[in-house]
Order: C-alpha cells, then structure tokens, then sequence
C-alpha cells in the first residue's frame, strides 16, 4: 500500500510489554506504512481538501485532549507519535524506527534530521520532555494515567530514549502510538504557554495556519515532512486541509452532494442514506460503530441512590432509542464491546425495559410523585432526537425530566463540573485495546469520569486488564467490569449507530485508524 518501506522487523507487543528478552524492530526506510483505509494513487501535492467537521476540539494539545472520538482526526494533522499501530494490533515505526526491552526498560532510537514546524530539532530532549511533562501531575494531562508505571525517562544521546518502568506494561506501546506519544515543540510549548492548544507545533504533515471558532481551521501543508512514498516523492499530497465546522448534519449531507466539502467526520444514518445512490459518494463501512450512552451523575441529587439510577434504566427503551436514530443502520451490544471483540460477554444484559418496574422501584426509593431530573444533550442530530425519546419514556416511568440542548463545549464544561444528573454523549469504537474505551471513563482519576465513580472494586478490575498481556485474564477483567457497570447502572448504554467512512469520490487515499480517524498525508484530490 502507499505510504509504505520495505518490510521491517517489529518487536511483538507482548514481548515488549511484557518485559521479555531484549528484542528489537528496525525500519529500513525513513519512511510509515499507513493504517488500513481508501488506497492510494501517487503523484505530488493536489489541491485542497475540504472536511466538514461537526466536533470542534476544545484543545489541541495533545497531552490535554479529552473528546477521544474526535479530536485525532484534527491532532494527526499536526503531529507525529513515537510508533503507529495496526488496526491488527502490531507496530511500526514513526518518529521511533527502533525499539527494545531488557525487562525494566523500553529503549528507543528516534528517527534523525526530523524538526518541528518551527524548525527546532525532534531529538531525544524533545521527547523526553513530552513524556515528561505528561507525567507532571501540575500538567492536568488527560494521558497521564497512560505513564502511570514509567519511573524515568532518560536521554543517554540526541537520537536514544531510555523508558524506564516501575513494572512491566502492556499498555505502554499502545498509548504511545496514540495522543501520549505525540511529540510537539518544547520551544513552542514553552513559548505558547496556555495558548499552545490554540496553535499547534508538531512534526506531521501539515502546519498550522489559522482556527477561527466555530467557523473553521486551516492548515497547509508541511514541506519539509520526514516521510516520503516508496518512489521517494514527499508527503503530504494536499496542498491545504480545511475543516468547518458544521454541527448540523442535513448541511454537512448538502455540503458533501454540492462539492463544498470532500470528506465528513460523521453523518447520522437518516442522512448518509440519502446518498446512497449518488455515484460521487463513497460510503464505506469499516465496522466502526458510534456508540451513545448516557452517563448518570452518582456525585449528586437522585442518582446518589442506586435504586434511581436502576428505575432510569428501566426506563430507556433502548431499541426504540436505536430505531428512532438510526433507521435500521445500528447494533445493541451490552456495553462499549462490539459483537466481534473478543471481550464482549453476550451473558451481560442491563434491565428489561419496563416502565412499570421503574414506578416501582422509585417508590422503594421513597420517592413519590414525579422526580425531576436534567439531562443534558449535545446541539447536533440525532443527539436532540435521542433526548427527546429519552423525555417521553422518561416521563412514562414516573421522572420529570427536563432536556437541555447546549453546545458541545458547554456540554462539556457542564460534564467536568458535575452540573448534571443525566448526559447523553457517544464514542467512537472499537479501539486498539479495551483500556481504551473503559479506563478513561470509569477509573476513579479517570479523565472522562463524567459520573464522578469512585469505586475500588471497579479500579481494581480495570487495573488487572490493563496489567497483564494474558487473554484469558484480561477477558474476565473486562466481563467483570462491564457487569458492575451495568449492575451499578452507572450507565445506560444506548445503540451502536453505523459510522462509514463518507467521502467525495475525487478523494483518495485516507487511511484510518482502528476507531475511524483520520490519517490524511496520502490523501489526494482527483478531478
């Protein structure tokens, strides 16, 4: 495929992980293969691509990204990450072309001659100070628990990264091919301060130019990129990327039929199936699932008590939730697990839909009467749709709920302080490695831990899926976590909704991480 070096030895990740004798993978070329998706057609730069984008990022600082289903389509614009990962779970190099263990430590040699867009050197002092101010607990960096079991990160020379780790982690190599390994300028960090987010300098494809909010971002393309095609001709191929930002999806669906977008993050199914027909739209699907949930606020007000949170999952008829926003285009699956995982447990299944069970168990909650409760929705369809459902079922099973349409961001900022008692949001799965989808929401310091839990018991259980490479092990940790999940009812998972890859079909040669983002330095624009 494009974007590719002659095949190059790479270090199996349970050896690594595991801290098995000292092993090595080497590049041969200065040069990535790509992750899976469109195929390629050579040639130089092509133009500018258009994206319409319906999640603007909060940040993009990767150290504090914290929309995990969107925000790396935009942050692989701009930067790189020590290695990159297959969707079949092996590595390859990137800014990395060489790694090794000896048991306590992970050794890399970084690929040398790459610079940042502000033309300072990506050497070993760069990473280390990436790493290490991930590590810093003064950063708030949504990754920290990432590096949770890395006790130094050393520098014996410009091109050498010595990891050292308290004990060994499975883990370890999968965040770093993700947001943790991502490498951007000290000097611009440092000189950027809180602003650095706003204005992003890595090693990627393409540069920074301009983010206008709620209106679009621009980057250009980076002439001075480290990787190259197999014929030795540069990357990226565009010229510019433009992403707008466009919440509605009737316009992003307009916008893809008229030309005035190339390529779209996501469409609800009651609009992608209106282009179904139309010759010069691919609709892709490569399993990639949307999968909405809504998170109950256990920190506070009704959903303290148990009972309540289980009279809410009585509520939700989760089918009709299904059908209502996604045609018939969606999957039921207990949790974030994907009917092909090899983590999902068929014999978990949340409360029946039962509106009168829920009445009931209100009453032995001591409740009488309606009981009044929030929830809080995102202004982008179906999300407004769901809510609405979700109101009316809500309402039959003795709630008073009151629905709130808010912008993302302030969707977001009610979330992180707790101003809720229901919210209604969605994730892209699957995701290279369960720890993905469930740690970051639902350790106790976990950065998404929308529902304030603060359970050891389901630490724990978290705790030894991430820490060990045995499968047999890790599939029981994980059925065991999404059992007290659902047993607990901290959350109602809804559908899984169909998410294709949805493009113009002038454009060529995006290739995809496992959980649908986008990787854009091959793409290209045709007539």
């Amino acid at each position: 495929m494009p974007f590719s070096s002659r095949p190059s030895r790479r270090l199996p990740r349970r050896a690594v992980l595991a801290g098995a004798a000292a092993t090595a993978a080497a590049a041969t070329l200065p040069t990535l293969t790509g992750c899976g998706g469109d195929s390629g057609s050579s040639g130089s730069s092509s133009g500018t691509l258009t994206a319409g984008f319906d999640n603007e990022p909060v940040t993009l600082d990767p150290a504090l990204s914290a929309a995990i289903s969107s925000d790396r389509n935009v942050l692989n614009l701009f930067f790189d990450a020590l290695l990159r990962q297959n969707p079949d779970g092996t590595f390859q190099p990137a800014l990395a072309t060489t790694w090794g263990t000896d048991g306590s430590a992970i050794t890399f040699t970084l690929r040398q001659g790459v610079t940042f867009h502000d033309g300072t050197a990506c050497d070993a002092e760069a990473v280390a100070f990436n790493l290490r101010r991930v590590m810093d607990p003064a950063t708030r960096s949504t990754k920290a628990a990432a590096l949770a079991k890395v006790k130094a990160v050393e520098t014996p020379d410009a091109t050498t990264v010595r990891i050292t780790l308290t004990s060994p982690d499975p883990l370890l190599l999968t965040h770093l091919a993700h947001e943790t390994g991502m490498i951007a300028s000290p000097a611009a960090l440092k000189k950027g301060g809180a602003d650095f987010g706003r204005r992003p300098v890595g090693t990627g494809p393409f540069t920074f130019v301009q983010w206008r909010s709620k209106v679009q971002l621009t980057a250009e393309r980076n002439a001075t990129y480290w990787a190259k095609n197999p014929d030795g001709s540069s990357l990226p191929k565009l010229d510019k990327v433009v992403l707008r930002f466009v919440t509605e999806a009737k316009v992003l669906r307009a916008e893809l039929s008229t030309g005035g977008v190339q390529l779209v993050r996501a469409l609800p199914p009651e609009e992608y199936k209106q282009l179904s027909g139309d010759k010069r739209i691919i609709i892709k699907d490569g399993g990639v699932r949307r999968a909405y949930y809504v998170a109950l606020n256990v920190t506070r007000g009704p959903f303290k008590d148990p009972k309540v949170r289980a009279a809410f999952a009585h509520a939700v008829d989760r089918r009709a939730v299904g059908k209502a926003a996604a045609g018939d285009q969606y999957d039921i699956a207990p949790s974030f697990a994907i009917l092909s995982d090899w983590f999902y447990d068929g014999s978990i299944a949340p409360l029946p839909h039962d509106p009168a069970a829920a009445r009931k168990t209100l009453e032995e909650a001591g409740l009488r009467g309606a009981v009044p409760i929030t929830v809080v929705a995102r202004r982008r369809a179906p999300d407004p749709t769901v809510a609405e459902l979700l109101q009316s079922q809500l309402t039959e099973a003795g709630f008073a709920p009151t629905a709130e349409v808010l912008e993302f961001q302030t969707q977001l900022d009610r979330m992180k302080n707790r101003d809720f008692d229901a919210a209604l949001l969605v994730i892209d799965i699957p995701r290279l490695d369960p720890s993905l989808s469930f740690n970051p929401y639902f350790t106790s310091n976990g950065p998404n831990n929308w529902s304030g839990l603060d359970d050891r018991v389901l630490d724990a259980l978290l705790a030894n899926g991430a820490g060990t490479t045995d499968r047999a092990a890790r599939t029981e940790a994980y059925a065991d976590t999404q059992r007290r999940i659902i047993d607990n009812n901290y959350w109602v998972f809804l559908h899984q909704a169909k998410s294709p890859l949805i493009h113009s079909s002038r454009l060529r040669g995006i290739q995809l991480d496992v959980d649908g983002q986008w990787r854009l330095a091959e793409a290209s624009l045709g007539s």
